[in-house]
């Protein structure tokens, strides 16, 4: 199989990102083509006649068309969003008779489903395993807990559980609206490396409104997350192996109090995530899955 891999100019994905796509890709198929969106693009397609052309990112949902695609009839299509947390803005007005469709976010298939693509599938991109990886940070950014996602008022009783559990500890806190929220101290990350730094320095994690790439930014970094229960996490990652799941503030206080006194049980569950990440939700098996959808 020739493979054509279009990455987008715009959008921000790192060097090592590119490398870990085509290197898995390159272990699958007989020959990858690397393009970029440009004037160019369509006499490339022409020359190349690629069997599989795979998209990376949203900037290909604006530049793919109909009459691009005509010039290479036998080429199959795949996009492969970049929408973690959003979905992809320029879908309304996209290419739509790609094979396959892959969103980051289970959330986003009822959104994507309007516009009839025939197959859409659900898979998150893996996390940078030179940026989330297990590491000693700096003692600034040590917390004995830290929360990942947003403060409202439902979540109350959640907060009022963990400065039960975590009396006299520091406490984290990386998402919006915590400014009024006392003995909690908000997170800034102005970078990955910085974000990856806390994640590093925490001592655990709880996660509640979770997206699929920061679960595996976690796990890649070796650190114990108990994540709020939903759909996808059963999807995503292997609950009660790799990380552990709670429904209501009673659980979360139990599960905070037994895996605190458990450390040898905490350090499994992470470290089964950090094994996790290097193979099951590595990009050698997300591109496996993404050509046999398409076989």
């Amino acid at each position: 199989m020739r493979l054509a891999l279009l990455i987008p100019l715009t959008e921000q994905f790192t060097p090592s990102m590119e490398s870990q796509i085509t290197d898995s890709l390159r272990m699958l198929v007989k020959e990858v083509i690397i393009l970029k969106i440009n004037e160019n693009l369509q006499d490339s397609l022409s020359t190349y006649k690629p069997d599989l052309l795979l998209c990376i990112g949203n900037q290909a949902a604006q530049f793919i068309t109909p009459e691009l695609i005509s010039q290479s009839i036998h080429t199959r299509t795949a996009l492969w969003l970049n929408d973690p947390y959003e979905p992809c803005e320029n879908i309304a007005f996209a290419y739509h008779d790609w094979d396959l469709v892959i969103t980051q976010n289970m959330l986003h298939l009822p959104v994507y489903e309007k516009y009839s693509y025939r197959h859409i599938v659900v898979m998150p991109y893996s996390a940078d395993p030179l940026v989330y990886k297990p590491h000693q940070p700096q003692p600034n950014f040590h917390s004995d807990l830290l929360i990942v996602g947003d403060y409202s008022e439902e979540r109350l009783l959640y907060v009022h559980v963990i400065r039960q559990r975590c009396e006299g500890k520091k406490i984290r806190a990386l998402g919006r609206n915590w400014e009024s929220v006392d003995q909690i101290e908000i997170c800034q990350p102005d970078s990955e490396m910085m974000l990856s730094a806390y994640y590093n320095g925490a001592n655990m994690i709880v996660h509640w409104d979770a997206a699929p790439r920061p679960l595996y930014e976690i796990a890649a970094c070796g650190v114990f997350q108990i994540v709020e229960n939903s759909p996808d996490i059963h999807e995503l990652m292997k609950p009660g192996e790799d990380v552990v799941i709670f429904s209501n503030p009673e659980q979360l206080g139990s599960k905070l109090q037994y895996y605190s006194e458990n450390t040898d049980q905490k350090r499994m569950v992470a470290s089964r995530a950090l094994y996790s990440s290097k193979y099951d939700y590595s990009f050698l098996q997300s591109a496996m899955k993404l050509i046999y959808s398409l076989i």
